[in-house]
């Protein structure tokens, strides 16, 4: 859970789902106020890094399935994206700041 730097509530992880490089922000849901995604590139960082752990051994799992033909490579390949999606989100939750928007 992130908190809101105006007033101290929570808000909740699953809005950090949505934000990408275009959309960088969230409103508070006890507040209203606009929060903005104060460092961006570490959300890239964490966006790459999962990116390329993800790509790197899920080629390698495809790759020695369709060489064998086992499908426990299939279920590794499931489990491998499932891990690298949880383990991305939760470094955003832990690392991504906000601060409020000025008008």
């Amino acid at each position: 859970m992130i908190t809101c730097p105006k007033c101290g509530n929570r808000i909740p992880a699953r809005k950090l789902l949505f934000l990408t490089r275009f959309n960088t922000t969230i409103t508070c849901t006890t507040c209203a106020s606009k929060l903005q995604w104060k460092n961006k590139r570490t959300g890239s960082l964490i966006g790459g890094v999962g990116g390329g752990v993800g790509g790197g051994f899920g080629t390698l799992l495809l790759i020695n399935w369709s060489q064998t033909g086992n499908v426990v490579n299939l279920i590794l390949f499931a489990g491998l994206l499932a891990t690298v999606f949880f383990a991305a989100w939760v470094a955003m939750v832990k690392f991504t700041r906000f601060e409020q928007v000025t008008a």
